[in-house]
């Protein structure tokens, strides 16, 4: 607790991201991994390994946009910024080791944006961006307080459109089921997660889907296990 505190003093943040607890949320999520880093070593392999699968079929490699780069887990930076002229990074908070990281590579920008527009500045998406990747982010969207199924729908549909409509290769990455046992029911609860998208964009070129135990027994309470079904999308 006393890291996590501190890392909410000392990490640059901007307002509304703080405000919206954006900052808090990504604390939580570097926790986590730090005590289910084996549980997640799989779902993180395989998230990298569908980009690369992604970055492999551009034709061009000016520039990679990565929006929900968050720590990094899942993001293999190092191999796409050399293999990309620029890498833009783009999520509400930016972890201080994702800019060590950074840091380290050049052509790599971090930029402060939030998809929806809600809660602070959408982000712009340059014409020279080959590669753009929605990195376990379109089944976060709208998940908040207040915002009902229509507008949540709404939001993801417009993700969907944005990310493919860019003429770009594209990569998007979320879950499509989240299932949650107790100990002595007779079976998970599941829940489809819908990526809506109009009928007129085109079918992804290929799909991969894999499990992620998310919050195995113990970690959110000792009698609840949250595991997602993962599904990695790639346009080409």
């Amino acid at each position: 607790m006393l890291t996590e505190a501190l890392l909410y003093v000392v990490t640059p943040c901007p307002g509304w991201a703080r405000q919206a607890g954006y900052l808090r949320e990504s604390i939580a999520i570097g926790a986590r991994h730090g005590r289910r880093r084996k549980d997640w070593a799989d779902h993180l392999t395989n998230t990298k390994n569908a980009v690369l699968h992604a970055a492999g079929l551009c034709g061009k490699k000016r520039r990679a946009v990565v929006m929900g780069s968050g720590h990094g887990f899942d993001l293999p930076l190092e191999a796409l910024a050399s293999t990309f002229g620029r890498v833009d990074l783009v999520d509400t908070v930016h972890p201080l080791t994702m800019r060590l990281r950074a840091g380290r590579r050049r052509g790599v920008s971090l930029i402060e944006a939030d998809v929806t527009g809600i809660d602070g500045p959408r982000p712009a998406f340059p014409a020279d961006t080959d590669l753009i990747v929605s990195l376990n982010l379109v089944s976060q969207l709208g998940v908040a307080p207040g915002i009902d199924a229509a507008e949540r729908d709404k939001l993801r549909r417009r993700h969907m459109t944005e990310t493919l409509s860019l003429g770009c290769v594209a990569c998007i990455v979320g879950d499509v089921e989240r299932r949650e046992s107790r100990r002595g029911a007779d079976g998970p609860d599941a829940e489809a997660i819908d990526w809506p998208a109009p009928a007129e964009l085109p079918n992804p070129r290929e799909t991969r889907e894999w499990r992620w135990p998310v919050a195995p027994f113990g970690e959110v309470a000792a009698d609840i296990d949250i595991s997602t079904t993962v599904r990695a999308a790639i346009w080409a």
